[in-house]
């Protein structure tokens, strides 16, 4: 630890060198700053530490645009381009989270932020450079990937004696000072919170990161979004409620259109997805008890009876383009997919769940060229996945499902065919012996 607070402080001196903070709003945004939303919170059950918790949070389609457009940018080697347009040189956006136990409004336990939190001298630190933060207040962390609608952290984990005594030369808090001494444990280096007694609150914000670069060195300036809504873990927790079939719309999908690029020598095809508000907090719901939402693609070419599963495509939920190579479309008839095949394509949503089914949701209506919609929810043909194999096997999610049993079930019933073969023979040499 006095390592690491060393080598963070020797950044530190040296950051004045080749930034220069800015508070100031002199910039616009490309996109509304919106709070992060429908967040989420569940505790991992000491999967990790006693007191660790999953918080799930959405971004607005909006964001995940514009972050796709800029990944694409990069890319393209046109992201300086790309940004010339906004008048600045890099963007980028990260969260905090806050937390409070049993009170928010408690002057020890409730809400941690302070003007530390802001990021004059980097974010937790006072003009001094010295951490006046403590170990679970999150001041800057990093978004999985801004591209996707729903995100996750794993928050207040676990605690170092440093953390947990804090400094009070350098005025740095200690977790100690942030909780009442009747809301934890502290016993050979864990602390334990007793959630059956008491409930840890966590609220979010987004911080948009934009910067220049000057003569004077990288001017940096900071935009705060509003504080999201509170999530809870603890005695005064809402249960998480599975999701069922009846929660999960049909995708809505249109654009397709065929690109430039080719995978594998074929061609590659992209749609738009639309995230309505009911999926995005479904799905960060999902996310925080430890499930997910995927949507899958089907495609064909015109003129096929049977749908095929599109395994190399996008399956994480974004607003916006999605991409789909159309290799597993080849066969011995058709061994290359030419650029002007007409295709028709149509998704629909995958969800899973601790110690649930997985449920799916309907077909999306087919999409082909030219037209946003041929017909509501596809058509009887036969679905199937990879190069012609049926559809995904419902127990393990991959085999071909040979005489429409999964391949798992057919190795237990080889192995106890072998088993019994065993015993026969063993019985048999038995009863031969005994008759000698």
């Amino acid at each position: 630890m006095k390592k690491i607070l060393s080598v963070m402080l020797i950044a530190l001196m040296l950051l004045p060198c080749f930034a220069a903070f800015a508070s100031s709003a002199e910039s616009t945004l490309p996109f509304e700053l919106v709070p992060p939303a429908y967040v989420s919170a569940a505790w991992l059950e000491e999967n990790d530490s006693p007191t660790t918790a999953a918080i799930s949070y959405s971004l607005s389609n909006e964001m995940t645009e514009f972050f796709k457009k800029a990944e694409q940018a990069h890319a393209d080697d046109g992201f300086e381009t790309f940004m010339s347009q906004y008048g600045y040189d890099d963007i980028y956006m990260t969260t905090q989270v806050d937390w409070a136990v049993d009170d928010v409004n408690d002057s020890v336990s409730g809400w941690h932020c302070n003007e530390y939190w802001n990021a004059d001298y980097g974010f937790g630190y006072d003009s001094e450079y010295r951490i006046r933060v403590g170990e679970w207040d999150g001041v800057d962390l990093w978004i999985g990937n801004a591209t996707d609608t729903v995100n996750k952290h794993w928050v207040t984990r676990g605690v170092s004696e440093y953390g947990f005594n804090g400094d009070p030369e350098s005025q740095t808090p200690g977790l100690k000072d942030q909780l009442r001494p009747d809301q934890y444990t502290y016993s050979d280096g864990e602390l334990h919170i007793d959630y059956t007694k008491h409930t840890v609150y966590y609220r979010m914000r987004f911080v948009v990161t934009v910067s220049r670069d000057t003569d004077e060195g990288t001017q940096f300036e900071y935009f705060y979004s509003d504080w999201s809504n509170t999530a809870s873990v603890g005695k005064g927790a809402n249960a998480y409620e599975p999701l069922t079939k009846a929660d999960l719309d049909a995708p809505v999908i249109s654009g397709l259109r065929m690109t430039d690029q080719t995978f594998n020598d074929n061609p590659v095809v992209a749609f738009t997805l639309t995230v309505p508000d009911k999926l995005a907090e479904n799905a960060t719901k999902v996310a925080a008890a430890g499930g997910t939402i995927y949507i899958e693609t089907y495609a064909r070419v015109k003129g096929d009876s049977e749908w095929t599963h599109m395994q190399n495509t996008d399956h994480t939920v974004k607003a916006g383009e999605m991409e789909c190579a159309l290799l597993h479309l080849v066969n011995d008839e058709r061994p290359v997919i030419s650029a002007d095949t007409l295709i028709e394509l149509r998704c629909r949503y995958f969800c899973t769940q601790p110690e649930k089914d997985d449920i799916y949701s309907d077909y999306s209506d087919i999409i082909t060229f030219g037209t946003d919609d041929i017909s509501q929810h596809g058509s009887p043909a036969t679905e199937t996945t990879g190069e012609g194999e049926k559809d995904s096997c419902p127990i393990c999610h991959f085999c071909p499902q040979p005489l429409g049993l999964c391949i798992f079930i057919w190795l237990i019933i080889i192995i106890a065919v072998i088993v019994i073969i065993i015993v026969i023979i063993a019985s048999a040499k038995k009863n031969k012996k005994k008759k000698k």
